[in-house]
C-alpha cells in the first residue's frame, strides 16, 4: 500500500499538494523515530467491545474493575473486553465562521484542517477505517469510515478545498445527527473552537454511544486583547462590527474574564460527559502538540488507575447464614 498522495489534477493545487507532501514526510519521520507506538495509543479504546462481567482474578487490570457491580455485590467483577479487527474513526471538523478567525498565514481553519489531515494520515497509516464530516450549523458532508491510504489521501484533499461559511455553529444539532448515522461504536474526534451554547446534553449523550475526544482549536489573541489603540472586532458568523479602545484596562480584564470562564466552562462540559479535550493553539507545532497532549493523558490514565482501592482491600462477603450460624453456635 503506497503512502504517496495519489495525483489529482484539476482538483488539488499545487501548493496544497506540497503541503501535503510535507506532512507525509513528517509523519513518516516521526514513526521511523519511534513515535509509532505513542500515537497508536490514540486510537486504542473504542476498538474493544464487552462481552462479559466475571469475578476478579489475580493478575487482572484493576482498570477493568466494574466498580458499581462490585459495590453492589461485595466482591470485584471485572469487564472482559474483546478487542475489534477494526475501529472505526471519524474526524468532524467545524467550518463555521468563527473558525475563519487569526492571522493570515494560519487561521484556526488552517490549523483545524492541518489537524484533522494528521488524523487521518494516523488513522490510516495504524490501518482503521477513517471517515470524516464536516460541519457549520448543520452537518454539510459525510464520508463513511473506509480503509486505505487512497481514500483517506482524498479525504484531506476535500477538506483542503473548503473555506468558513458565514454561518454559526450548532453543535448539539450536530451530535444529534453523528449519533443516527454513526451506528456502531466509533472513536469520534470533534474539531471546533466550540464557541456555542446549549449543547452539553447533546454532546454528552453522543459521548455515551462513543469514544469522544474534543480537540479545540484556540487562537490566542482570543483570550488577550492588545494594550494599545483601537481595534476593530468583527463577528465572522454575522458579520457585525464595532469598536473598541483596547487601552481600557478594564475591558481587557473582563475580556481575559470572559475567556478564562469560557475554558473552564468547556473543561467542565467534556470532564462531564468523559471526554477527553486536547486543545491546540494556532501558533503550536501539530506534531510537537500531540505527542505532548498523549504524554499527559497517558499519565491521567495511570493516575486515575491508581486511584481507585486496590481490588485485594475489598473483603469478600460472608456467604449466606454464617453470620446465624455463628451465632447460634456460641
Amino acid at each position: 500500500m503506497s503512502d504517496t498522495p495519489p495525483t489529482l489534477p484539476g482538483i488539488l493545487p499545487r501548493a496544497l499538494a506540497a503541503w501535503l507532501k510535507r506532512l507525509r514526510l513528517s509523519v513518516r519521520r516521526a514513526l521511523e523515530a519511534g513515535a509509532g507506538g505513542q500515537f497508536a495509543s490514540l486510537f486504542r479504546g473504542a476498538g474493544v467491545s464487552f462481552e462479559e462481567l466475571r469475578e476478579y482474578q489475580p493478575g487482572d487490570d484493576i482498570r477493568a474493575i466494574e466498580w458499581k457491580a462490585t459495590a453492589r455485590l461485595g466482591v470485584p467483577f471485572v469487564k472482559r473486553f474483546i478487542e475489534e479487527r477494526e475501529l472505526s474513526v471519524v474526524i468532524a471538523v467545524d467550518k463555521s465562521g468563527s473558525m475563519a478567525f487569526g492571522g493570515n498565514s494560519r487561521n484556526k481553519w488552517h490549523t483545524a484542517v492541518e489537524t484533522a489531515a494528521l488524523l487521518v494520515l494516523l488513522a490510516a497509516y495504524n490501518r482503521d477505517r477513517v471517515g470524516l464530516a464536516l460541519f457549520d450549523s448543520t452537518l454539510r458532508r459525510f464520508l463513511p469510515p473506509r480503509r486505505g491510504l487512497r481514500q483517506a489521501w482524498r479525504d484531506i484533499a476535500l477538506m483542503l478545498l473548503q473555506r468558513p461559511e458565514r454561518e454559526p455553529t450548532s453543535l448539539g444539532q450536530v451530535c444529534q445527527m453523528l449519533l443516527r448515522l454513526l451506528r456502531r461504536r466509533a472513536l469520534l474526534l470533534l474539531i471546533s473552537d466550540f464557541l456555542d451554547t446549549n449543547y452539553a446534553a447533546d454532546f454528552q449523550r453522543l459521548a455515551l454511544r462513543h469514544e469522544v475526544i474534543a480537540v479545540r482549536i484556540y487562537e490566542p489573541a482570543e483570550a488577550q486583547l492588545p494594550t494599545r489603540g483601537w481595534f476593530l472586532l468583527e463577528d465572522a458568523e454575522t458579520a457585525q462590527r464595532a469598536w473598541f479602545d483596547v487601552r481600557n484596562r478594564m475591558l481587557r480584564q473582563h475580556w481575559s474574564a470572559v475567556a478564562e470562564r469560557f475554558t473552564r466552562e468547556l473543561q467542565d462540559t467534556a470532564r462531564s460527559a468523559g471526554a477527553d479535550l486536547w486543545t491546540i493553539p494556532t501558533s503550536e507545532d501539530l506534531l510537537t502538540s500531540l505527542r505532548h497532549w498523549l504524554t499527559q493523558r497517558q499519565l491521567r490514565l495511570r493516575h486515575h488507575a491508581s486511584a481507585r482501592p486496590s481490588p485485594s482491600r475489598i473483603s469478600p462477603p460472608t456467604p449466606r447464614g454464617s453470620a446465624d450460624r455463628q451465632t447460634a453456635g456460641t
